[in-house]
């Protein structure tokens, strides 16, 4: 499934841009919408990986009426691969590994032609 094309345009304080400010989506002044494409719920985006114990991360969830921050705990799902859903749990769409960014897979197939050994599921049977 395509990734959700919402983007959210933020005026982060000064003092919430401090303490997270290793989320470039804020510094450069907006975020985007982590789930997939036509969900039914609000949109939302991770803004900070809590490692304190409590198994959660800080997500915005935003609507056409506002925007709320809220510490949520993880997905548990994880699929055949092993790798943990990255959403928060009861999240209104599909899990992340079925969430296609575009842009993200173009960029990976560009870089598979210079680096094939970096990106072999891109690599076609012939070699190209």
């Amino acid at each position: 499934m395509i990734k959700c094309t919402a983007v959210m345009v933020t005026s982060t304080p000064a003092p919430v841009l401090a303490v997270l400010s290793h989320v470039r989506e804020l510094r450069d002044g907006h975020v985007l919408c982590e789930l997939g494409e036509n969900h039914e719920d609000d949109h939302a985006v991770m803004l900070d990986d809590v490692d304190d114990g409590s198994g959660g991360a800080v997500w915005a969830r935003w609507n056409e009426t506002g925007v709320q921050t809220a510490l949520l705990p993880w997905c548990p799902a994880g699929p055949p691969e092993d790798r943990a859903c990255g959403l928060f749990m009861d999240h209104g769409s599909v899990h992340s590994w079925e969430v296609i960014d575009p842009t993200t897979e173009a960029i990976r197939r560009e870089l598979a032609k210079r680096y094939p050994d970096h990106f072999p599921e891109y690599v076609d049977d012939d070699g190209d």
